[in-house]
C-alpha cells in the first residue's frame, strides 16, 4: 500500500458524505472531475464493534491501468471509518459477497484478514476481518458540501 495508495491519490480524489453512522464515499478522476463511483457506503454499529462494508463498487477496473487501484481506495475508506469512529483493534469488518469475488479481491488484501466466516442464501457469503488501526493521515479525503441545489451534494 506504500506505493499503491499515493498512486490512488496522485489520479484520484475521494470525498464523503457522512450521516450518523453511515458514510457515503464518492471517487473522482482528477484530471476532468468527473465522478467515477459513489456505490461505496460503510456503516459503524458501535455495539456490536463492527465496521460494515455495506456497497463497495468503485468501478475503477474501468480505468487506465487500474492494478491495485481498488484495493488502495479500500484500504483508505477503512483507514478514514477508523479515525472518523475513533475505531481501535477491538472492531473488525464485516461485508457480503460471494466466493468468487471473495477468491479475486477480498482474500488477496493483505493489510486485512479476511476469512468466510458463514455462508448465506444462494451464493452469499458473509466475511469478516480484525482491524488494526494505523493512525494514517486521510484529510485529503475531503467532507461533501450541500450546496442547496436539487443536487444533494457537492463533492469535492
Amino acid at each position: 500500500m506504500g506505493i499503491n495508495v499515493p498512486r490512488f491519490l496522485s489520479r484520484f480524489l475521494l470525498s464523503y458524505h457522512r450521516e450518523d453512522t453511515c458514510i457515503e464515499y464518492f471517487i473522482k478522476n482528477t484530471d476532468s472531475t468527473e465522478t467515477l463511483s459513489q456505490a461505496l457506503i460503510l456503516s459503524y454499529n458501535a455495539s456490536m464493534r463492527d465496521l460494515h462494508v455495506s456497497r463497495f463498487h468503485p468501478e475503477l477496473f474501468r480505468q487506465t491501468d487500474p492494478k491495485y487501484m481498488s484495493a488502495a481506495c479500500f484500504y483508505l475508506l477503512i483507514h478514514h471509518c477508523a479515525v472518523t469512529y475513533f475505531l481501535d483493534n477491538a472492531c473488525h469488518i464485516s461485508l457480503e459477497t460471494t466466493p468468487d469475488i471473495y477468491d479475486a479481491f477480498y482474500g488477496r488484501l493483505r493489510d486485512f484478514n479476511f476469512h468466510i466466516h458463514k455462508h448465506g442464501l444462494g451464493k452469499v457469503v458473509e466475511l469478516m476481518s480484525d482491524f488494526h488501526p494505523l493512525g494514517m493521515d486521510v484529510g485529503m479525503i475531503r467532507p461533501c458540501i450541500d450546496d442547496g441545489n436539487d443536487i444533494p451534494f457537492l463533492c469535492a
